[in-house]
């Protein structure tokens, strides 16, 4: 009964092999039986005296791994004997990044309003000083009169210089994104909105960084919006 039973179930060759929770399994062909009734098992089950591993080792070098593919005679799925945790879809993966992306967005959103209420006071500022000085009191001395001129022209002139640089860069403008510096979401407006550092222009001038909404953005480089996202991520 013994030499009938080894006779009926002797190993004929390894089609396939995959490890599972760190342990090797081997899809094994039995004698006198069709691929579709082959088995997966454990690789101590395999006799370390058989030559069936080195023949499966070069076969899948010489043909790869479906070089016992027949149509007609599938053989079983590994999940077929063990629970194997499916893999996660390309969708899951990229819902998953999303996920974080958007998480990332929600802590920094607070931000946008001081920013944005901080721009709004430097310009008042600059405004303020500019009517003190064309109101600036000219009965004085012709000596004062000449040394606050002299300042007025100063002033002014690093007022121009500053405008030079500082101008709001826009998409409007034909000015082109360097990189972008942060993201936030305003809490009230859920408004999401990107820090924008501007490329050099044509004449030379610098565009002042500025918040540009998350749409806009979208609508004119998605490129660097992508690139923020993932350099964000990892």
């Amino acid at each position: 009964m013994n030499k009938i039973k080894r006779k009926l179930f002797s190993m004929e060759a390894i089609l396939d092999s995959r490890t599972i929770n760190e342990q090797l399994y081997f899809l094994v062909k039995w004698a006198g039986y069709p691929i579709s009734q082959s088995t997966w098992e454990k690789a101590d089950k395999v006799p370390a005296d058989s030559n069936m591993i080195s023949e499966y080792k070069m076969s899948v070098q010489m043909l790869g791994k479906t070089f016992y593919f027949d149509p007609l005679d599938q053989p079983p799925q590994i999940e077929d004997f063990l629970e194997v945790p499916p893999k996660k879809s390309e969708l899951s993966i990229f819902n998953t990044k999303l996920s974080e992306f958007q998480h990332q967005i929600n802590n920094l959103k607070d931000d946008v309003r001081f920013i944005l209420q901080s721009q709004l006071r430097l310009i008042k500022e600059l405004k303020m000083s500019k009517n003190v000085i064309h109101h600036y009191d000219l009965q004085r001395s012709p000596a004062s009169q000449d040394k606050q001129l002299s300042i007025q022209s100063d002033i002014m002139q690093q007022y121009q210089q500053s405008a030079l640089i500082n101008y709001d860069g826009s998409f409007e403008q034909g000015d082109k994104v360097e990189k972008i510096g942060r993201a936030v979401q305003n809490k009230k407006t859920k408004i999401k909105m990107y820090y924008i550092l501007w490329k050099r222009r044509n004449n030379g001038q610098i565009p002042k960084n500025s918040w540009v909404e998350s749409e806009k953005m979208m609508e004119n480089d998605p490129v660097k919006v992508c690139q923020y996202l993932w350099n964000k991520l990892y």
